[in-house]
């Protein structure tokens, strides 16, 4: 009897490889359920489901728990036969958020109940190791990927994982040049809240500072978009002599900080009452610098950052701020990476999650 089952369930895998070899079947093509094959080749339900396991080891198909198995494309399965349930998140070791562990921490809650496990790689904020460890997903048995990019950079392989239909999404930052899917925060709307919320407050002279061209960085700039929009719908001049894009401090660079401090004091002069920076260590540090010019907050200058960092606890006031949902990142991007295994490269999804306010004490209320 066992063997009778062993010769039924051989036939079903060497039935479904030659309908999908000869064409009959093609990519994307929906197979018949187990319950289906089981009452098609007269077999128990735990033979048919064995053949399509089977079928999904060798790359031939994917399976989706409650959508069904679809056929894979020659070039797919030459990736997915044998899969690993492995998937990477390569993160810079510290960063803008101050909160990587959110991602991993979300991201790993949702591979565990997929059946996957994930590696974590960082690059220490190196271009040269962050490209390594790009290059090395294109041969090693790591089925996926979540990238944190640190600039814009290393396109060439990015573009490559893509033409190896690699399943790959980035976070925090989205590259439009890049047809790759993403899952980033709502940085408009952050940027668009926090400008509202001071113009609410009385304030029309504000300023947006950052540490990089807004050329460079997606969030930074869709930050600075929402301030500017912000502005525009409460019919306020965008003035261009509020804006700093390359805002610098350095422990060790006196010159550099009095550059930095020349720039806030040319901001005072031009009378600024309110200072929004891109991300909430940028806050600290001006906080800081701007009490060393005996200028306060927020009775002289009300401040906003991104973010919510954990960091904010040791400042003397608490900081006002948009609180970015990292959790939710990683937990969201792990799905894009789990359904392109398992469906076969699909259009690039673009998934933005929201932001929200945190309210502190570096706000002044002038009206």
């Amino acid at each position: 009897m066992e063997d009778k089952k062993e010769t039924l369930y051989s036939q079903i895998i060497n039935d479904i490889k030659q309908q999908i070899l000869s064409g009959v079947l093609k990519p994307g093509d929906k197979l018949p359920t187990e319950l289906e094959l089981a009452e098609l080749y007269n077999v128990s339900r735990t033979t048919s489901q064995r053949a399509l396991i089977e079928l999904e080891r060798e790359g031939f198909i994917s399976r989706k728990q409650g959508k069904g198995s679809f056929v894979l494309s020659s070039e797919l399965r030459g990736n997915r036969s044998g899969f690993n349930k492995i998937v990477s998140i390569i993160l810079p070791d510290s960063g803008p958020s101050g909160r990587l562990i959110e991602y991993i921490n979300g991201a790993s809650d949702y591979l565990n109940k997929r059946g996957y496990y994930l590696t974590v790689h960082t690059t220490s904020n190196n271009l040269s190791e962050e490209r390594d460890s790009l290059k090395n997903l294109l041969h090693s048995s790591i089925s996926g990927a979540i990238f944190y990019p640190t600039e814009r950079k290393n396109f060439d392989i990015l573009y490559l994982l893509h033409l190896n239909n690699y399943p790959i999404v980035t976070i925090d930052k989205r590259f439009q040049s890049l047809p790759l899917p993403y899952a980033i925060s709502d940085n408009f709307d952050g940027g668009y809240k926090a400008t509202s919320f001071l113009i609410k407050n009385g304030h029309s002279r504000i300023a947006y500072i950052s540490t990089l061209p807004i050329e460079d960085i997606s969030s930074i700039r869709e930050r600075f978009f929402g301030y500017c929009a912000a502005l525009k719908e409460n019919n306020i001049a965008i003035d261009t002599d509020l804006f700093y894009f390359n805002f610098c401090y350095n422990n060790d660079d006196e010159n550099g900080n009095s550059k930095s401090m020349d720039m806030l004091d040319d901001l005072l002069r031009n009378g600024i009452t309110a200072i929004f920076t891109e991300h909430d260590y940028l806050a600290i540090i001006i906080y800081r610098m701007l009490r060393k010019m005996n200028v306060r907050v927020p009775e002289d200058v009300s401040l906003i950052g991104f973010d919510n960092i954990e960091m904010l606890e040791h400042l003397d006031i608490p900081l006002t701020t948009i609180n970015q949902n990292f959790y939710e990142i990683g937990k969201t991007a792990a799905g894009i990476v789990v359904e392109m295994i398992e469906n076969g490269y699909c259009e690039a999804p673009q998934k933005i999650i929201p932001v929200d306010m945190v309210f502190g004490e570096s706000v002044a209320d002038i009206k």
